[in-house]
């Protein structure tokens, strides 16, 4: 028997085993990587845990099932922290859960460990990191209240591609009032004409919808966001959008970690004076729903992205009351429980 025929069983029974064991957030988190394609422990301890211990158990045992990838930048003497994407138990369940293959999922391993040493990861880390402050700040909220909506560029760029390719998009809902929104996220590399070289987009965009949904540009620091600020004081390229910005406060709440930053009150819109929370922004140019308003009513697109928010873990009951047969990409079936729907790279180890 050849080393691959050896390796294909140990596989699937991987699969097998994996299937049986993944909680409802856990599949959830198999639903964001595929969106997202890369999240830091840290943004997903906020995502979907109250605990960092139980998420970092948590993690090192999907990474032993190969149902998630890890891997971190090694600087000297420290190391950075660890970037989690689909591995490949997870991208099989994900695929058989959905009726698909690993193709049209658009899963392939060796490009997902590519991003992990590219120049994009900073600011693809960075734009997810915004989205998480604000899908963290809402596990307190009511259900249908606070971050809705969450699409990455792909997504965002599929639906408006011929006006815009926002860095994401975002819906924020009050108890009266929707906000939708898109970000352009700037890690400072390149010249602020880039950024308002986008602005006429923004623009052509509400013109054809009839809606001038807000774009929050988030800056690295203060004194970029400044000039950035008076460069759209002079100009009219961005027509009816309103335009907010933010950047990096000094100091964070002792209580608050710094990457929470996006949700607090740092957002300036370019005709104000005060900052706001994205909640308060909401207040002023969000449209009204009705009382009897559903998100689910909403336009299917948002719809299709996974919700922000993780379903809540229930114990697991005893397999042999419930479980179904899920065929797995490769000829394998994988009984699982119904209705848990110049850097060096250091590979995470299992545990």
């Amino acid at each position: 028997m050849t080393a691959h025929r050896a390796a294909r069983p140990a596989a699937d029974r991987l699969v097998w085993e994996a299937g049986s064991r993944l909680t409802p957030r856990d599949r959830w988190l198999l639903a964001m990587l595929a969106e997202h394609q890369v999240l830091t422990g840290a943004q997903i301890t906020q995502l979907a845990y109250t605990n960092p211990r139980t998420a970092q158990s948590r993690l090192a045992l999907l990474h032993g099932l190969d149902v998630l990838d890890r891997a971190r930048h090694y600087y000297g003497p420290r190391t950075g922290p660890y970037h989690y994407t689909l591995g490949p138990t997870g991208a099989r369940l994900l695929a058989a859960e959905r009726g698909t293959t690993l193709a049209d999922l658009g899963y392939r391993r060796d490009h997902l460990l590519t991003l992990l040493n590219s120049p994009r990861l900073a600011h693809l880390v960075g734009t997810n990191g915004l989205f998480t402050a604000l899908a963290h700040t809402s596990r307190t909220l009511p259900e249908k209240e606070g971050l809705t909506a969450w699409w990455p560029e792909t997504r965002a760029a599929a639906m408006w591609g011929q006006f815009i390719r926002p860095d994401g998009y975002g819906t924020w809902h009050t108890a009266h009032r929707r906000l939708d929104f898109h970000v352009e996220y700037d890690t400072g590399t390149e010249p602020l004409t880039r950024v308002l070289a986008k602005l006429p987009g923004y623009a052509r965009l509400a013109t054809a919808s009839g809606i001038p949904s807000p774009l929050l540009i988030w800056l690295p620091t203060a004194g970029r966001e400044a000039h950035l600020r008076a460069r759209l004081a002079a100009s009219s390229s961005h027509g009816a959008v309103p335009v907010v910005t933010a950047s990096p406060t000094p100091t964070s709440p002792d209580d608050e970690p710094g990457d929470l930053a996006g949700a607090r009150t740092v957002w300036l819109p370019l005709d104000a004076t005060r900052r706001a929370t994205l909640h308060q922004l909401a207040e002023r140019y969000g449209t009204l729903t009705t009382p009897t308003h559903d998100p689910d009513d909403d336009p299917p697109g948002d719809r299709d992205a996974p919700f922000p928010r993780p379903p809540a873990d229930q114990p697991l009951p005893h397999p042999e009351h419930t479980t179904t047969t899920t065929a797995i990409p490769g000829n394998v079936q994988s009984t699982r429980l119904r209705g848990f729907p110049g850097q060096q790279i250091i590979p995470g180890k299992a545990r």
